[in-house]
Protein backbone atom coordinates (compact mmCIF):
# COMPACT_ATOMS: atom_id res chain seq x y z
CA UNK A 1 0.00 0.00 0.00
CA UNK A 2 1.28 3.50 -1.15
CA UNK A 3 2.01 5.91 1.66
CA UNK A 4 -0.12 8.83 2.25
CA UNK A 5 1.31 12.28 1.26
CA UNK A 6 -0.44 15.56 1.30
CA UNK A 7 1.62 16.17 -1.99
CA UNK A 8 -0.09 12.95 -3.05
CA UNK A 9 -3.40 14.08 -2.09
CA UNK A 10 -3.24 17.42 -3.99
CA UNK A 11 -2.51 15.65 -7.16
CA UNK A 12 -5.35 13.56 -6.84
CA UNK A 13 -7.74 15.76 -6.50
CA UNK A 14 -6.78 18.10 -9.14
CA UNK A 15 -6.51 15.11 -11.65
CA UNK A 16 -9.94 14.46 -10.49
CA UNK A 17 -11.23 18.24 -10.84
CA UNK A 18 -9.86 18.20 -14.49
CA UNK A 19 -12.32 15.38 -15.04
CA UNK A 20 -9.95 13.90 -17.71
CA UNK A 21 -9.30 10.15 -16.18
CA UNK A 22 -11.63 8.18 -13.76
CA UNK A 23 -10.27 6.64 -10.72
CA UNK A 24 -8.88 3.61 -11.98
CA UNK A 25 -6.72 5.64 -14.73
CA UNK A 26 -5.27 8.29 -11.96
CA UNK A 27 -4.83 5.55 -9.41
CA UNK A 28 -2.76 3.74 -12.10
CA UNK A 29 -0.51 6.86 -13.11
CA UNK A 30 -0.01 7.58 -9.46
CA UNK A 31 0.77 3.98 -9.16
CA UNK A 32 -1.77 3.33 -6.03
CA UNK A 33 -4.00 0.58 -5.71
CA UNK A 34 -7.74 1.82 -5.92
CA UNK A 35 -8.10 0.23 -2.32
CA UNK A 36 -5.26 2.78 -0.78
CA UNK A 37 -7.49 5.18 -2.67
CA UNK A 38 -10.71 4.62 -0.74
CA UNK A 39 -9.23 3.34 1.96
CA UNK A 40 -8.12 6.73 2.52
CA UNK A 41 -10.73 8.87 1.63
CA UNK A 42 -13.03 6.76 4.34
CA UNK A 43 -10.18 7.12 7.08
CA UNK A 44 -8.68 10.83 5.98
CA UNK A 45 -11.65 13.68 6.52
CA UNK A 46 -9.60 16.12 5.12
CA UNK A 47 -9.11 13.83 1.74
CA UNK A 48 -12.28 13.48 1.76
CA UNK A 49 -13.48 16.76 1.88
CA UNK A 50 -11.34 18.06 -0.86
CA UNK A 51 -11.99 15.21 -2.98
CA UNK A 52 -15.83 16.52 -2.56
CA UNK A 53 -15.16 20.04 -3.42
CA UNK A 54 -12.81 18.86 -6.40
CA UNK A 55 -15.81 16.72 -7.59
CA UNK A 56 -18.08 20.19 -7.10
CA UNK A 57 -16.18 22.22 -8.74
CA UNK A 58 -15.76 19.87 -11.93
CA UNK A 59 -19.58 19.40 -11.86
CA UNK A 60 -20.17 23.10 -11.96
CA UNK A 61 -17.47 23.80 -14.54
CA UNK A 62 -19.55 21.05 -16.37
CA UNK A 63 -22.81 22.74 -15.95
CA UNK A 64 -21.51 25.98 -17.24
CA UNK A 65 -20.06 24.37 -20.44
CA UNK A 66 -23.74 22.90 -21.04
CA UNK A 67 -24.87 26.44 -20.73
CA UNK A 68 -23.10 28.08 -22.93
CA UNK A 69 -23.53 25.06 -25.47
CA UNK A 70 -26.56 25.69 -25.27
CA UNK A 71 -26.98 29.24 -25.58
CA UNK A 72 -24.85 29.10 -28.59
CA UNK A 73 -27.73 26.15 -29.78
CA UNK A 74 -30.44 28.74 -28.86
CA UNK A 75 -29.27 31.68 -30.49
CA UNK A 76 -27.11 30.08 -33.29
CA UNK A 77 -24.06 30.93 -34.47
CA UNK A 78 -21.36 31.62 -36.73
CA UNK A 79 -18.22 29.40 -37.56
CA UNK A 80 -15.56 30.21 -39.01
CA UNK A 81 -12.98 28.29 -40.45
CA UNK A 82 -9.43 29.31 -41.80
CA UNK A 83 -7.22 27.15 -43.78
CA UNK A 84 -3.48 28.67 -45.10
CA UNK A 85 -1.36 26.98 -47.38
CA UNK A 86 2.68 27.72 -47.21
CA UNK A 87 4.93 26.82 -49.59
CA UNK A 88 8.73 26.58 -49.45
CA UNK A 89 10.22 30.14 -50.45
CA UNK A 90 11.90 30.31 -54.24
CA UNK A 91 14.96 32.01 -53.14
CA UNK A 92 15.68 30.16 -50.03
CA UNK A 93 14.02 26.78 -49.48
CA UNK A 94 13.96 26.16 -45.66
CA UNK A 95 11.89 29.63 -45.14
CA UNK A 96 8.15 28.91 -46.01
CA UNK A 97 5.58 31.71 -47.55
CA UNK A 98 2.47 32.09 -47.62
CA UNK A 99 0.58 30.82 -50.76
CA UNK A 100 -2.46 31.23 -50.49
CA UNK A 101 -5.43 32.00 -47.01
CA UNK A 102 -8.98 30.80 -47.03
CA UNK A 103 -11.43 32.07 -44.46
CA UNK A 104 -14.77 30.57 -44.94
CA UNK A 105 -17.73 31.24 -42.41
CA UNK A 106 -20.84 29.43 -42.03
CA UNK A 107 -23.64 30.16 -40.37
CA UNK A 108 -25.97 28.26 -37.57
CA UNK A 109 -29.09 28.86 -37.34
CA UNK A 110 -31.21 28.18 -33.94
CA UNK A 111 -31.95 24.48 -32.58
CA UNK A 112 -35.71 24.32 -33.02
CA UNK A 113 -35.37 20.81 -30.71
CA UNK A 114 -32.95 23.22 -28.29
CA UNK A 115 -35.81 25.98 -28.07
CA UNK A 116 -38.51 24.11 -28.03
CA UNK A 117 -36.41 21.62 -24.82
CA UNK A 118 -36.25 24.56 -23.22
CA UNK A 119 -39.24 26.06 -23.16
CA UNK A 120 -41.31 22.84 -22.63
CA UNK A 121 -38.74 22.58 -19.44
CA UNK A 122 -39.37 26.27 -17.64
CA UNK A 123 -43.03 25.36 -18.39
CA UNK A 124 -42.98 22.60 -15.88
CA UNK A 125 -40.57 24.54 -13.57
CA UNK A 126 -43.77 26.94 -13.55
CA UNK A 127 -46.60 24.69 -13.38
CA UNK A 128 -44.20 23.02 -9.89
CA UNK A 129 -44.03 26.06 -8.46
CA UNK A 130 -47.93 26.96 -9.19
CA UNK A 131 -48.57 23.76 -7.67
CA UNK A 132 -46.79 24.36 -4.44
CA UNK A 133 -47.52 27.79 -3.93
CA UNK A 134 -51.15 27.03 -3.63
CA UNK A 135 -51.61 26.25 -0.06
CA UNK A 136 -53.56 23.12 0.83
CA UNK A 137 -57.43 23.72 2.15
CA UNK A 138 -59.60 21.27 3.51
CA UNK A 139 -63.08 21.67 4.59
CA UNK A 140 -63.67 19.69 7.52
CA UNK A 141 -67.64 20.19 9.12
CA UNK A 142 -66.83 17.76 11.77
CA UNK A 143 -65.22 20.33 14.82
CA UNK A 144 -63.60 17.17 16.53
CA UNK A 145 -61.84 16.55 13.05
CA UNK A 146 -61.28 19.88 12.50
CA UNK A 147 -59.42 20.15 16.15
CA UNK A 148 -57.57 17.00 15.52
CA UNK A 149 -56.29 18.57 11.66
CA UNK A 150 -55.45 21.74 13.67
CA UNK A 151 -53.46 19.96 15.85
CA UNK A 152 -51.65 17.96 13.48
CA UNK A 153 -50.54 21.14 11.37
CA UNK A 154 -49.68 22.75 14.74
CA UNK A 155 -47.48 20.29 15.55
CA UNK A 156 -45.98 20.18 12.33
CA UNK A 157 -45.38 23.92 12.02
CA UNK A 158 -43.51 23.37 15.19
CA UNK A 159 -41.50 20.34 14.24
CA UNK A 160 -43.38 18.11 16.23
CA UNK A 161 -42.73 19.65 19.37
CA UNK A 162 -46.02 19.39 21.80
CA UNK A 163 -47.68 22.59 21.74
CA UNK A 164 -49.44 23.30 25.05
CA UNK A 165 -53.60 22.78 24.43
CA UNK A 166 -55.78 25.83 25.26
CA UNK A 167 -59.14 24.48 25.98
CA UNK A 168 -61.83 27.03 25.97
CA UNK A 169 -65.41 26.23 26.61
CA UNK A 170 -68.03 28.73 25.81
CA UNK A 171 -70.55 28.62 28.45
CA UNK A 172 -74.47 29.79 28.33
CA UNK A 173 -76.09 30.81 31.54
CA UNK A 174 -79.29 32.04 31.31
CA UNK A 175 -82.20 32.37 33.87
CA UNK A 176 -84.92 30.17 33.31
CA UNK A 177 -88.05 31.13 32.30
CA UNK A 178 -89.88 28.34 33.40
CA UNK A 179 -88.89 26.85 36.78
CA UNK A 180 -86.62 23.66 37.13
CA UNK A 181 -88.19 20.87 39.34
CA UNK A 182 -86.15 19.76 41.79
CA UNK A 183 -85.05 16.68 39.75
CA UNK A 184 -81.67 15.34 39.73
CA UNK A 185 -81.51 14.36 36.31
CA UNK A 186 -79.70 15.79 33.74
CA UNK A 187 -81.79 14.91 31.21
CA UNK A 188 -84.50 16.76 32.44
CA UNK A 189 -82.78 20.26 32.61
CA UNK A 190 -81.31 20.04 29.02
CA UNK A 191 -85.33 19.19 27.68
CA UNK A 192 -85.99 22.13 29.89
CA UNK A 193 -83.44 24.46 28.21
CA UNK A 194 -84.08 23.16 24.65
CA UNK A 195 -87.67 24.61 24.85
CA UNK A 196 -86.40 28.25 25.88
Amino acid sequence: MAKYTERLAEKIVSLIEEDTYSITEICKHLKITRKSFYEWRDKKPEFRKAIEAAIESRDEALAITARRSLKKKLEGYTLTEIWTTYVPDKENPDKLVLKNRVVRQKEYAPDTHAIRLVLSHNETKEEENKEHSQPLTIIVQDPKTRDSLNELREKLMNNNVPVEKKIEKEEFISEPTEPISHSNNLHDVQKMRTKQ
